[in-house]
């Protein structure tokens, strides 16, 4: 080929490639121009789902476009997880729900963890073992009187394998002595475990306590027994602390879930920056906080550094306590994921690997406090 029509052959490549990344940069710089999607991991009407859609609808406000919440249940969220992580990671398709996704690689629900997304947890909340209201019983020492006498194997429900309400429930049940004498009954999410109580499907449930929280006001259901440090009040309605009857179960708090959305951490930084300014904004606002605190879900909103702690800390608790447990066959340690006790940040290779927050995050976040 002639110097001269290679000359050329180069400048024509070299005008593609400008006018490609000019339209990338005017992309990343205009972002959005149009609708985001959130995968949510779990059933209509949980409390991953009313803590998302009200954050949901305060950050579309600030964006100025339309955020759509897509339900899409399974493998405690780890489904919709895998399914964003594998979308392009442009800003316009976020994971929705529980911030558990430190313990799927440990459960094999999805094949990668908390490092490949940045976490905004926005609320947390304990976990709650609820009983129906007609079947009078007044203290979880009654629950367990009935249980001990009862002539066939007694069912729970709760949101998932491996779920908190899974791992509580079975925490309470070597607590109590009950091994042998109950069942557990999975479902989609804390308000169908709540249905199927109602129904008399199930003797109790072990859910997180704004899933049903409503149907404790209303009078349907009752909490017995609820993962928190102390007894905790809501609208009337006293949530009975473990420390009175189970203190041994204290350490368990570190199951307790957070709620928010995750975002694919190879987004452009530019775009996370937008991201977490809508998130500032909306945990500020009265609707969104009166919206979960309406279910008893406790206004918790962090970014940077610090969200990724709690979304990795949630590997050690759950995950040490799903193997404890036989829930899962997966030992964490084989993932370099220690226990509570011998825990610390990073605690392991890919933890101290993981892509940092874009320092204006941290400058947002800092200014929340």
């Amino acid at each position: 080929m002639k110097a001269r029509n290679i000359l050329v052959l180069v400048a024509v490549m070299m005008f593609i490639a400008g006018s490609v990344f000019g339209q990338a940069q005017a992309a990343v710089e205009d972002w959005p121009t149009r609708p985001i999607e959130v995968a949510l991991g779990w059933s209509a009407g949980g409390t991953s789902d009313t803590t998302v859609r009200a954050l949901a609808a305060e950050m579309s406000s600030y964006l100025g476009v339309d955020i759509n919440i897509a339900n899409m249940e399974g493998a405690n969220g780890g489904i919709a997880y895998q399914t964003v992580y594998q979308s392009d990671a442009n800003g316009y398709r976020w994971f929705g729900g529980a911030q558990v996704q430190a313990t799927y690689p440990i459960t094999e629900q999805a094949q990668v963890g908390w490092e490949v997304m940045y976490p905004f947890p926005a609320g947390m909340g304990a976990t709650t073992i609820y009983v129906r209201s007609e079947d009078g019983y007044d203290t979880i020492q009654d629950l367990i009187d009935a249980i001990e006498d009862a002539d066939r194997t007694v069912n729970y429900g709760h949101t998932s394998r491996g779920g908190n309400g899974h791992i509580f429930g079975e925490a309470f049940v070597e607590a109590a002595g009950l091994e042998g004498q109950v069942q557990d009954i999975p479902y989609d999410g804390g308000r169908e475990a709540g249905n199927y109580l109602i129904a008399g499907e199930v003797d109790y449930i072990s859910v997180s306590l704004g899933d049903v929280a409503d149907w404790a006001e209303e009078g349907t259901l009752q909490p017995l027994l609820n993962l928190y440090d102390d007894d905790y009040e809501w609208r009337g309605v006293t949530f009975p602390s473990v420390k009175h009857d189970f203190p041994e179960l204290l350490p368990f708090t570190s199951i307790n879930p957070y709620w928010g959305i995750s975002v694919h951490r190879d987004t452009p930084e530019e775009i996370i920056v937008k991201i977490a300014e809508a998130f500032e904004y909306a945990v500020e606002q009265d609707s969104f906080r009166n919206a979960i605190t309406d279910r008893g879900i406790i206004p918790a909103p962090l970014m940077g550094e610090e969200a990724d702690i709690a979304a990795a800390m949630v590997g050690s608790g759950r995950g040490w306590a799903q193997y404890d447990y036989g829930i899962v066959d997966n030992e964490p340690a084989m993932f370099d994921v220690p226990r509570l006790a011998d825990w610390e940040f990073p605690y392991n290779e890919s933890s101290a690997d993981v892509r940092p927050w874009p320092a204006e995050v941290e400058e947002i976040f800092a200014r929340m406090q």
